[in-house]
């Protein structure tokens, strides 16, 4: 088993590595220790291993900062066109959120249709301009943070403003476990000091975040699909029991909702009339009732019976509100 030093190290070498790739001639050996909190002794030994074992050409100007004078590439890889368009279409995915390096991205983009038919190539091209994103590099910085603390399984202290407390700040220290994709934003889930328990923080939400020269170990082996299976989406009613619900969808909704797989516990049981049944076991959160409040009249609440007056309650307050809203009138 990798000792913990070993393994710092190591995340403090592949840091360095992409700092300087990304910033030629800007990264000193003084900025590196600052910001990556270490002796500039650690540093000088850091470049010696990028140097000597991994034969990186690391050099550096007077007065300015390292650069590569040349970057070793990968051995050629051969993929067949099923697996270059799914390479593809999965950078371009990426691409949507912002966050993660968009110059790489595009140059991986443009490697991959290279080797594709010339067909297939216009295609890709109008893809890939129709998938262009915009950069947000306090996002990028945050998740780069973020990384470096999981990989040296290293705690941080973060500035987050939650949305349930009307956007207050607070300070927290938490031991990031996981990063993940949801919708259109980032999230990084772990331990939170503060709460004393699990949390999910949306990246967007943390204004400033350092990574502490305190390790830590999970306090159990984490799984990130088990710990979201009780809610829906990410969204964790952290005192709400997971309970049943059935409902009951009308066509056409019910084709749609039985097109998608939407949680694990999931089941379906179509009817002869066209309707369907539709069971899961989960936390009954904000997000699911928004989820369900959306279909409608196309759909009915069987169980529980809390949400059933939720829907009828909110039925009722779109109504009011509806009737209390003036009418523009429209010309004839």
């Amino acid at each position: 088993m990798t000792r913990l030093p070993e393994t710092t190290r190591i995340a403090r070498v592949l840091d360095i590595i992409w700092r300087i790739s990304t910033a030629p001639n800007y990264w000193t050996r003084k900025r590196l220790a600052e910001q990556l909190e270490v002796s500039e002794r650690s540093i000088t030994g850091d470049l010696e291993i990028i140097r000597h074992k991994l034969r990186f050409e690391v050099k550096s100007d007077r007065g300015r900062g390292y650069y590569f004078d040349r970057i070793p590439s990968l051995p050629s890889v051969s993929y067949s066109i099923p697996e270059a368009l799914a390479l593809i279409l999965a950078a371009q995915v990426g691409r949507q959120f912002a966050g993660i390096p968009q110059h790489d991205l595009s140059s991986a983009v443009a490697r991959l249709s290279s080797a594709i038919p010339e067909e297939l190539r216009s295609m890709v091209e109008e893809l890939s301009i129709a998938g262009e994103g915009y950069r947000d590099t306090h996002r990028e910085s945050i998740l780069q943070l973020c990384s470096r603390a999981i990989a040296a399984r290293r705690s941080m202290s973060i500035v987050y403003s939650a949305a349930s407390h009307d956007g207050q700040e607070t300070s927290r220290r938490i031991d990031p476990y996981a990063v993940f994709p949801y919708v259109r934003s980032w999230h990084v889930v772990g331990y939170c000091h503060l709460r004393e328990d699990v949390r999910i923080f949306k990246i967007d939400r943390v204004h400033r975040a350092k990574v502490l020269d305190i390790p830590w170990e999970p306090r159990e082996e984490f799984d990130l699909a088990a710990y979201l299976s009780s809610g829906w989406g990410i969204i964790r009613g952290i005192d709400a029991p997971v309970e049943d619900v059935v409902l009951r969808f009308l066509p056409p909704s019910s084709r749609w909702v039985a097109e998608e797989r939407w949680h694990g516990s999931q089941r379906v049981r179509p009817n002869d009339d066209g309707s369907m049944l539709f069971q899961v076991r989960i936390q009954v959160t904000p997000e699911f009732q928004r989820w369900v409040f959306r279909y409608g009249r196309d759909v009915e609440v069987l169980e529980p019976e809390h949400l059933r007056i939720w829907m009828q309650e909110e039925a009722r307050a779109v109504i009011a509100g509806a009737a209390l809203s003036p009418v523009a009138e429209l010309d004839a």
